[in-house]
């Protein structure tokens, strides 16, 4: 006898509504090169200490805005977000985008990318990333 679940729509909206909309994101480049790496285990804390700080670099954040259930890909997807960093002053060296989302005084951890290798970000050189956030089954 085969099972299959499905989850609504509806709960992937209420579930996307509550833990996204609203909220506030952060998103912060740090260089995780210890002995013992960071992981998406770590807290908020731990990456925090070691993001990058100075040659013009500051973490980019914003509210999070209202989505939609995507029929296509079957989940529910909040608005893509953009941050574009310019390095300044001196070069960057990291290889972490981590993704915080704020509720009130409480932050979470909700995702890291890791580059490899590690991007070295000349004086006046850019990068953007694109990151959508999203609720499925």
């Amino acid at each position: 006898m085969a099972l299959t679940t499905t989850v609504a729509p509806a709960e992937l909206a209420r579930v996307a509504v509550a833990s996204y909309e609203g909220k506030t994101y952060r998103f912060s480049l740090a260089n995780n090169v210890a002995s013992t790496p960071l992981t998406a285990l770590s807290t908020v804390a731990n990456w925090d200490a070691i993001k990058l700080t100075g040659s013009g670099y500051t973490d980019k954040t914003g509210t999070i805005a209202a989505g939609s259930y995507d029929s296509t890909d079957a989940r529910y997807e909040l608005p893509q977000i953009t941050a574009t960093w310019t390095a300044a002053g001196g070069n960057w060296t990291y290889n972490t985008l981590y993704v915080v989302v704020t509720s009130g005084s409480t932050s979470t951890l909700h995702s890291i990318i890791v580059e490899s290798p590690a991007v070295t970000l000349i004086d006046g050189g850019s990068i953007t990333y694109r990151v959508t956030l999203f609720t499925d089954d």
